[in-house]
């Protein structure tokens, strides 16, 4: 997936794709895993987690694990925590607890009246009591190496409030906690596993310190970004010989190369829109994309190489 196939491919998608969003380019790529070390692995096994709460957070991490793919394919394979063929090996605990607070009032019409038949014949306004139940999840992970060695660790306290008024159905506890495990899961993925991601990124469309000629034919170029990608980022190709150091036809041209998937063509426009205005937050953004799948690439090829 790092060849040049793949950026054929990334670049096609980019740019001859029917465009969606206006005033924007398509950008498409695999993004860094937190842990470099857990990103290399390919088999990981989960162990039966302990606590009241384990299980069904260990249920859930193995599900958001299983799911990852890149490239279409799966990224990690998940296996229980007895298989002898594991990289590593996931162990946690977690634990629930449940209370309640008094939330104020809430104002409702009260029956206050009915007749022989039941019917209501009389209404008031009347304030009933109302409470916040708070489930906070107490949860414990560590990933560790076949060696023994300590790849990961999260200890997070979480906690999920709902609000409920007399006559209400009590909020579930269960589906409380399955939401908070459903979060946990959530961020030990983007700890452990790469991310293919595509956005569409809006151009700059400043046109401060062009020619009255320039500043027209860069105005064009932003409206082609609703239909015609390819002639847009031509047009700021075009004026970058008059215009080298402005921002705006730097980040554009960036913008267009990361587009296509030419990497350090467009770390070198970011570098240099962030050369003629330091606080160029577009081009910082840009950089710190490149870099991320410059990281998520040898996080690929480390886990290849296993």
């Amino acid at each position: 997936m790092t060849g040049n196939f793949k950026r054929v491919l990334v670049a096609c998608a980019a740019l001859c794709a029917a465009p969606v969003h206006a005033e924007t380019l398509p950008v498409s790529g695999v993004y860094p895993a937190g842990n470099d070390a857990a990103a290399s692995l390919n088999v990981i096994a989960v162990e039966r987690f302990g606590g009241t709460d384990g299980q069904q957070l260990g249920i859930a991490i193995a599900d958001k694990l299983r799911a990852v793919t890149i490239g279409g394919e799966p990224y990690f394979r998940v296996v229980p925590g007895t298989s002898r063929d594991a990289d590593a090996v996931l162990q946690g605990t977690a634990n629930a607890e449940v209370s309640r607070n008094d939330s104020g009032t809430r104002e409702e019409d009260v029956c206050v009246e009915r007749d022989a038949d039941r019917k209501c014949i009389r209404r008031e306004k009347r304030r009933i009591p109302c409470w916040n139940q708070v489930v906070r999840l107490d949860a414990t992970v560590r990933l560790v190496g076949v060696e023994g060695d300590r790849l990961h660790a999260v200890d997070r306290q979480d906690e999920q409030t709902q609000r409920y008024c007399e006559g209400d159905s009590r909020p579930s506890t269960e589906g409380m906690v399955r939401q908070l495990t459903g979060r946990y899961a959530d961020s030990l993925r983007a700890d452990l596993a790469p991310v293919q991601r595509a956005e569409d990124i809006r151009v700059m469309e400043s046109r401060d310190g062009l020619s009255r000629d320039d500043g027209r034919a860069f105005r064009e170029a932003v409206r082609l970004t609703k239909n015609d990608r390819a002639a847009a980022c031509s047009a700021w190709a075009a004026l970058e010989a008059r215009n080298p150091d402005h921002v705006s036809v730097l980040v554009n041209l960036g913008l267009c190369a990361e587009s296509g998937g030419r990497l350090d063509e467009a770390y070198g426009y970011y570098r240099r829109a962030l050369s003629s205005d330091d606080d160029a937050s577009y081009a910082s953004q840009g950089l710190r994309r490149i870099e991320g799948r410059r990281r998520a690439d040898a996080q690929l090829a480390s886990q290849r190489g296993r």
